[in-house]
């Protein structure tokens, strides 16, 4: 009995032996495809990120005219393109002095405003005018 647990025991350690190489192995691998994976997202990302600069280098730099855009387009594109733009725009009027009940025109909201100026200047020179006499002109007669 003691020959053959001896026996069993040699190959227990072994059977550890190898399965501690294989998993050792395993791991490497593991690590290396991993590191391989990596690289190749990592090459991936790069070259996409260089693509998408090129592409947006190349089209600033190579905008199509008004010329060209119009160009690609047919009639009738561009009039259901005016159709539709018509439904979606506001409407708009507007008005130069024109008389309404909510607001006075252009001339007569600044003629509101100056108004009052015009007329206190005017009232002031026409009191002064009045209120000094000046001495060359209507002097009256002195008794002698």
């Amino acid at each position: 009995m003691g020959a053959s647990a001896r026996e069993i025991e040699r190959q227990i350690n072994e059977t550890r032996d190898r399965m501690d190489e294989n998993l050792t192995q395993l791991e490497g691998r593991t690590k290396s495809n991993a590191m391989r994976y990596g690289r190749i997202a990592a090459i991936g990302l790069g070259v996409l990120a260089v693509a998408g600069a090129a592409l947006l280098v190349y089209r600033r730099l190579h905008r199509p005219t008004l010329r060209d855009r119009l160009d690609d387009l047919s009639l009738d594109r561009l009039r259901s393109l005016a159709a539709d733009l018509k439904d979606k725009l506001p409407s708009v009027t507007v008005r130069v002095n024109e008389k309404s009940e909510e607001e006075p025109g252009t001339v007569e909201s600044i003629l509101r405003k100056v108004a009052p100026a015009l007329v206190g200047t005017a009232g002031s020179a026409l009191l002064e005018r009045v209120a000094t006499a000046s001495d060359d002109q209507y002097t009256a007669p002195q008794a002698e």
